[in-house]
């Protein structure tokens, strides 16, 4: 008995060092008896705040046709390509760092819908050599000065055009991708050049210099200037071809916080709008007239057609007292049931509609014997407070009709 309690203590003892030691082996156990030093927590956070710092000053910059964004709408690869050509490409937001800058030069403008006239004038004094609009909308300023003549044909996909036309830069860059807006160019074929793909739907047009203008250039997408569509078909030599063909190029992305601009401010809302507004307007009212004219035009006559189900009168009059019941509305139950009485004695009697409440209760009090002050209170007396008094009232009414014969 002894031996087997000194066995029997041995195992416990033994029981809680073997499973501390199975627990100890495990990768939790060793995870909780690592403790990190002082050292390896100094390291730790110095890593982290050189990524927070990494994170905070590589920020990329990003924009459409922004000649300094990597992102795929960004311009940096053409602008890069173009320097190593050996052209200067000068980013300019404001009219006067163009003016300053645009003397004998290429001006590429990505947004003409922030340009105004006096914008454009200041930017022509300069006399740059050539303008090239990116998509520009045919309400704008700069398209309505430099491109008269051409109108908006269609838009276009993804799909590779021919150029189909003697351009030179057009010829040598060959098929290319440009989904955007197509010009109808046929006023200017003859001077002038249309290429992709036909002078009726072309996303290139050319337009020769004039007096006091410079050579322009109309290309209906941005898409080959991209750093994503720079590669595709013969995108990169077109836009070299167009942009590089002088040594300084003033990149012009306008903003809306152009000095230039502050002048507009005291603009009315018509001059600020473009010119199809109106007309767009005009046309929607005229839409809104007809549309209320044909709905509100007179109806035909009535149409009679047979109830598909006949009710009776008595049940009609059973689920009227039914819901007045429910709502406990005695006072309106009373003023059906004396509009009745005093219908009935008025026909009964022969009276005309019109009579007055003092007359029908003598005639009614003349024919029952009753008195007019019983008649009256009876036909046009205070509405009941208890069901006790609208059943009261209820037998009372049907005693006179009685009386008067009416019932």
């Amino acid at each position: 008995m002894t031996d087997d309690v000194r066995a029997g203590g041995a195992v416990a003892d033994m029981t809680p060092t073997t499973a501390a030691g199975r627990y100890e082996d495990t990768s939790w156990g060793r995870a909780r008896r690592w403790r990190p030093s002082r050292r390896g927590a100094g390291v730790a956070l110095l890593l982290l705040i050189a990524l927070v710092a990494l994170m905070l000053t590589s920020n990329p910059r990003t924009g459409y046709l922004d000649p300094a964004a990597v992102d795929p709408s960004g311009s940096r690869a053409a602008a890069n390509v173009l320097g190593d050509q050996g052209v200067s490409v000068l980013e300019a937001r404001t009219t006067a760092e163009v003016a300053a800058a645009a003397k004998d030069a290429t001006v590429l403008v990505t947004d003409a819908t922030l340009i105004s006239t006096s914008m454009l004038t200041d930017v022509l004094d300069a006399d740059p050599a050539r303008l090239v609009l990116i998509d520009p909308p045919s309400w704008s300023p700069t398209f309505e000065r430099l491109a008269a003549g051409l109108e908006v044909s269609d838009t276009a996909g993804d799909d590779p055009v021919t150029p189909r036309c003697q351009l030179p830069v057009a010829r040598r860059a060959g098929d290319a991708v440009l989904p955007g807006s197509r010009y109808d160019a046929r006023a200017w074929v003859s001077s002038g050049a249309a290429c992709y793909d036909s002078p009726e739907s072309a996303a290139l047009v050319v337009i020769p210099p004039r007096a006091g203008r410079p050579e322009v250039v109309l290309l209906g997408s941005g898409h080959p200037l991209t750093n994503d569509g720079l590669d595709e078909q013969g995108n990169a030599a077109l836009a070299l071809g167009l942009l590089g063909s002088r040594p300084e190029l003033v990149w012009w992305r306008p903003v809306p916080t152009d000095p230039a601009l502050a002048g507009q401010a005291n603009a009315t809302p018509l001059e600020l709008m473009p010119v199809w507004v109106i007309p767009v307007l005009l046309q929607v009212l005229v839409a809104c007239a007809l549309v209320v004219w044909w709905r509100a035009r007179r109806l035909g006559r009535l149409v009679v057609e047979p109830l598909p189900v006949v009710v009776r009168a008595g049940e009609t009059t059973a689920g009227h007292a039914r819901l007045l019941h429910a709502n406990h509305a005695r006072a309106e139950a009373a003023v059906h049931l004396r509009a009745r009485a005093r219908e009935r004695i008025r026909v009964r009697l022969a009276l005309p509609i019109n009579i007055s409440a003092a007359r029908l209760a003598t005639a009614a009090a003349h024919r029952t014997g009753r008195s007019p002050d019983q008649v009256a209170a009876l036909l046009y007396g205070p509405e009941p407070t208890t069901d006790a008094q609208l059943v009261a009232l209820g037998h009372d009414l049907d005693a006179v009709m009685v009386e008067v014969g009416g019932a």
